[in-house]
């Protein structure tokens, strides 16, 4: 199990009235996000939340969503940290009058100085929330994707992403996850006054190497050390990429027959309908380990010798960080800020043959082209590339710098109000 961290100190306090013993006053912060699955923004604002610092921030988290079932999955642990959590009860396809409403209520009743919303529902409702409940608070949006393929959402989401490029300029922040998340939203015709990259962090003290957990697992596959692994840790969604994994990872066995692949993550799980379509058409059920949701993440990533990143559109893919943080290289589509992350750590394909514009079947060839590769490296020089991706990632993505970094923007935006 990974530990909850302990506060963490905020690098702006101001120390005019600490000087003086005066108390800083408390930044009341309402998080309002679309759901609390298990998904890469429900998990980051999961491990943001115990490293804001109690004595300056005070957050509550509010759900659009009923809590109900997957939609709810880490409330839970949300609650375990004394941070109230409501839920507005929307179902998904079902907008209610009422549900905003409530929202106005809340905000009316609480009245915080910082409303940060998630996600593009959340960030429409919280904006238009917040102005009719005239409580004052800065609104800081929460971009947390560079590219999605509308074609595979409804139309409620093309049009609330719409209305809010067209909003843009009215919440007091836009925050994204990545600098490519910045950018391509630019490229959607969002304007805002100020707009802030504030990327994701990984818990180091979790993912890191675990040397028993690597045998421990391999042993309950029956895949020994010498056993190539390539791991991908996704939920099965559209944008996830698991159709380019599966044909990857055909075109792998082709050259090397004794590979082994492990889908870990929601849907992953024997008999779930989706992915058997995928691993049946290209013939990977001898050579496929299936494990559906983990709690142990991380030593599931790190009994892998490669993973892979076959999403069509990222942000932040937080699972790069976490596997580098594992000392395990990582082979990506260059999607998001994958180059930028990985560094060091592993190997990206080209832009044009794996980015938004590439074809499914350009971008299976360039993530076989990878993993081959990486799989021809000795198991030492490999380990030399995950413990430079460790390095990198602790330089650059370590959960309590990226958290002072949200603690600073937090204060600039309550720290007056």
């Amino acid at each position: 199990m990974c530990r909850r961290p302990d506060p963490v100190a905020s690098p702006n306090d101001k120390p005019s009235l600490m000087r003086y013993g005066l108390p800083m006053p408390t930044i009341r912060i309402l998080h309002v996000i679309t759901g609390l699955g298990l998904g890469g923004t429900e998990t980051w604002l999961t491990r943001l939340l115990p490293r804001l610092p109690r004595e300056r921030f005070e957050c509550r988290v509010v759900s659009l969503l009923d809590l109900d079932g997957e939609a709810g999955a880490l409330a839970g642990d949300i609650r375990a940290l004394d941070v109230p959590v409501h839920s507005l009860g929307l179902r998904r396809g079902r907008p209610s009058p009422a549900a905003f409403l409530q929202l106005v209520g809340l905000l009316r009743q609480w009245r915080p100085q910082v409303v940060q919303t998630w996600l593009y529902h959340a960030d429409l409702l919280g904006l238009l929330a917040a102005r009719a409940s005239r409580c004052g608070a800065a609104v800081s949006w929460g971009l947390r994707g560079a590219y999605m393929d509308f074609s595979r959402y409804g139309l409620a989401t093309r049009l609330t992403v719409r209305a809010c490029a067209a909003l843009s300029r009215w919440p007091e922040a836009v925050t994204a996850n990545s600098h490519a998340g910045a950018a391509h939203h630019l490229g959607l015709g969002y304007r805002p006054r100020r707009l802030v990259v504030l990327e994701n962090g990984v818990d180091v003290e979790c993912f890191q190497p675990d040397a028993a957990a690597r045998t421990r697992l391999r042993a309950q596959w029956r895949t020994g050390e010498g056993t190539p692994l390539v791991g991908l840790v996704a939920r099965v969604d559209s944008m996830k990429g698991h159709a380019v994994f599966c044909r990857a990872a055909a075109l792998v066995l082709r050259r090397r027959a004794d590979v082994r692949f492990v889908f870990c993550g929601a849907g992953t799980e024997p008999g779930a309908e989706e992915l058997d379509r995928f691993v049946a058409a290209h013939g990977l059920e001898a050579a496929a380990i299936r494990l559906g949701r983990r709690a142990d993440v991380a030593a599931v990533i790190g009994a892998l010798d490669v993973l892979a990143l076959a999403s069509l559109g990222e942000g932040f893919p937080n699972v790069v960080a976490e596997a580098l943080a594992c000392s395990v290289p990582v082979a990506a589509l260059d999607v998001g800020d994958a180059r930028r992350m990985t560094g060091p750590g592993g190997m990206v394909a080209a832009p044009e043959a794996s980015g938004p514009g590439a074809d499914a079947e350009t971008q299976a060839l360039a993530l076989a082209d990878l993993l081959c590769r990486m799989l021809e490296l000795s198991a030492e020089e490999r380990a030399d590339m995950g413990a430079r991706g460790r390095a990198h990632v602790l330089a650059n993505y370590a959960a309590e710098a990226a958290a002072a970094r949200w603690a600073a923007h937090f204060e600039s935006l309550g720290g007056t109000r």
